[in-house]
């Protein structure tokens, strides 16, 4: 659970006299956002690219993680979490969890996964999930399974190559790349066309950029 209050205390030990401005210029954290933490106004966590990006000697980056709620408090080693890859975007014909796929790292913990399953994360890329609180940006942490439940948000391969983040819809023999926006329309596979749907894993939670 973020806790505001020790966070804010963490941001004045961070800036360590630097007013705002100072500070949002050499972390390029966004001064409003930065204003509202100080003055406890936000109860959402920032992201932990940016926690990453201020963390320092007074405050590391897992007392930062601890804080914000990414890791529980009882685990301040890295010992008791798993390292997790980032995948930024996917290239066509290349397995999901490829080493050229892989952006970066993140810590989840260990308690939160199950050993039989692999996992990562998948940077978001446009606004068809904003109504699932799915952002341009944020991060959303994917169980890799081939099939999920009727209604589940999955991580989807059309024969296109091209990957999204859709709610899976299931009639009989139709399914349903169902967005989140009613900007976009859903995308409708009946029997003959089902095998150009690829479901590469089940999201499992969302790592809110900020």
């Amino acid at each position: 659970m973020f806790d505001k209050n020790i966070f804010k205390k963490q941001l004045e030990i961070l800036m360590d006299g630097m007013n705002t401005v100072e500070f949002s210029e050499k972390t390029s954290f966004n001064r409003t956002y930065l204003s509202k933490y100080l003055n406890l106004k936000l109860d959402r966590p920032p992201s932990p690219e940016l926690l990453k990006a201020i963390s320092g000697e007074k405050i590391s980056y897992t007392d930062l993680m601890i804080s914000c709620g990414y890791i529980d408090a009882k685990e301040t080693s890295l010992e008791d979490t798993v390292k997790i890859p980032v995948i930024g975007v996917v290239h066509a014909g290349t397995p999901i969890l490829a080493v050229e796929n892989i952006e970066d790292y993140e810590y989840v913990n260990r308690k939160d996964i199950l050993p039989s399953y692999d996992y990562f994360y998948l940077r978001v890329q446009g606004n068809s999930m904003i109504n699932a609180r799915i952002y341009d940006g944020d991060l959303v942490f994917v169980r890799k399974q081939s099939d999920v439940e009727n209604g589940d948000i999955a991580v989807v391969m059309t024969n296109q190559d091209e990957v999204s983040i859709k709610r899976i819809i299931k009639k009989g023999n139709i399914i349903v790349l169902q967005p989140e926006n009613p900007d976009y329309m859903p995308m409708i596979f009946d029997e003959q066309d089902c095998e150009k749907v690829k479901i590469l894993g089940k999201v499992e939670h969302v790592k809110f950029k900020i």
